[in-house]
């Protein structure tokens, strides 16, 4: 350690004759600590809900869809496009996508909808469906569930053909199926917005489906308006014949996708990833956790300024100390690092304080249950989702350092400044 580090090391363990100084340099460490902690925790939080919503949307929303400019896709366009993508390194999985707007009837109840056409067997790759999927939603009058469904043997139920003597299945969102009164075996009757001519004029086509299962995403926009069947049995519904709206695409990183390099081989095509979906909501978590860590940053920066009033007050109460050790043949420099060390000393500790605790309590929040919501509202958990970023970690810590430094510049140039002379001539 080197003789500048020792002194300012030194000088911020001495006592003091003035106590104040030592007080505010104590509270300006601990204002750092806390600024750091609050910083640490609550981005911590705010990257557990993005998570979460981001699992929430990716349980029913591909990756990438890609659609045509124009029309449908075609059972040889389609294969033409499967053999083009699986030489695409990211690329993961493909399945038929297909959405179209219907209605469905329960009894009385009316609600629109919009009906996803899925391959049961190849969802799970392409979606997080699988991860949501309820066999029983609603009790019965007498108290008793709905029978149990894992989400294999719901998906399994959507298979088209159905059973001999069975409806083809379908699974709506929870809340769109407590709406409706409905329990899982129920039928149901869905509405395309497609017609046919009869004798008495255009009748809209309409199918009869049992209710397989239903799913909870915590999304209202979600779980109140979707629902799922075979895409073979949507497309006899819309009168589709072999043809889709599109592909369902999933990539090996849905944050880090090369969208402008699938544009550029897929001429013709419309490349969509889930992101442009819903960018207004992440835009907004975007905007709210810049402007929180803005916020909190304020806690630090009142403590950067405690510790500048801290130093000058250190300063001002040795200056006979430093006109000894410039007599002593210590240079400008020399007190000015020793001052600057001790400014690094407070905001080293200060931070790593802060690093521990902020972690501490972002392990305890995520390990027990001090914080829980009602049931549905965060997808897979009701505790208060936490997620700790490595890189926000290093932006903070990397933050206070920078600025204890910066703030530690002016007290350290002022005691380099004092006149041996003056203050040791009535010595």
């Amino acid at each position: 350690m080197r003789i500048e580090s020792l002194i300012g090391l030194r000088l911020l363990r001495a006592k003091r004759r003035d106590h104040t100084v030592s007080v505010v340099t104590w509270i300006s460490m601990v204002g750092v600590m806390l600024g750091v902690t609050a910083l640490i925790v609550t981005i911590s939080v705010m990257n557990g809900f993005r998570e979460n919503l981001f699992i929430a949307l990716s349980g029913t929303t591909p990756h990438l869809r890609i659609l045509p400019l124009e029309g449908n896709l075609s059972a040889e366009a389609r294969e033409a496009l499967d053999a083009r993508l699986a030489q695409y390194p990211d690329l993961r999985a493909t399945g038929p996508y297909l959405a179209r707007q219907a209605f469905i009837a329960a009894g009385e109840e009316f609600r629109a909808v919009i009906l996803r056409g899925i391959d049961p067997a190849r969802e799970g790759g392409i979606t997080e469906l699988a991860r949501f999927l309820r066999g029983a939603v609603l009790l019965r009058e007498d108290g008793e569930l709905a029978r149990e469904q894992t989400p294999a043997a719901v998906l399994a139920a959507l298979a088209y053909p159905p059973p001999a003597g069975q409806r083809a299945g379908i699974v709506l969102g929870g809340s769109l199926a407590r709406s409706l009164g409905l329990l899982v075996g129920d039928q149901v009757r869905l509405i395309s917005t497609v017609q046919r001519m009869t004798p008495i004029g255009p009748v809209p086509l309409m199918k009869q489906f049992r209710l397989v299962g239903t799913f909870d995403t915590g999304l209202s926009g979600t779980d109140d308006i979707l629902a799922f069947a075979d895409y073979r049995v949507a497309q006899r519904l819309f009168r589709m014949g072999g043809s889709l709206d599109g592909l369902a695409v999933r990539m090996a990183d849905a944050q880090r996708m090369d969208v402008a390099g699938l544009r550029a081989i897929l001429p013709g095509y419309r490349v969509l990833p889930w992101t442009e979906e819903h960018k207004n909501i992440f835009q907004v978590m975007r905007l709210e956790k810049l402007g929180l860590f803005l916020i909190l940053a304020l806690i630090i920066v009142v403590s950067f300024f405690n510790i500048i009033s801290s130093l000058i007050m250190l300063v001002l109460e040795k200056r006979k100390a430093i006109a000894i050790l410039k007599t002593l043949g210590a240079r400008d420099s020399m007190v000015r690092r020793i001052f600057f060390m001790q400014g690094i000393w407070i905001g080293t500790l200060g931070t790593c304080g802060g690093l521990g605790l902020g972690l501490a309590i972002c392990w305890v929040l995520a390990t027990f249950d001090l914080i829980r919501f009602p049931e549905g509202v965060f997808p897979l958990s009701s505790r208060l989702p936490v997620l700790v970023n490595w890189v926000d970690l290093l932006i903070i810590t990397a933050s206070s350092f920078a600025i204890c430094m910066l703030v530690t510049l002016y007290p350290a140039t002022r005691a380099a400044r004092v006149d041996p002379v003056e203050n040791l001539r009535y010595e």
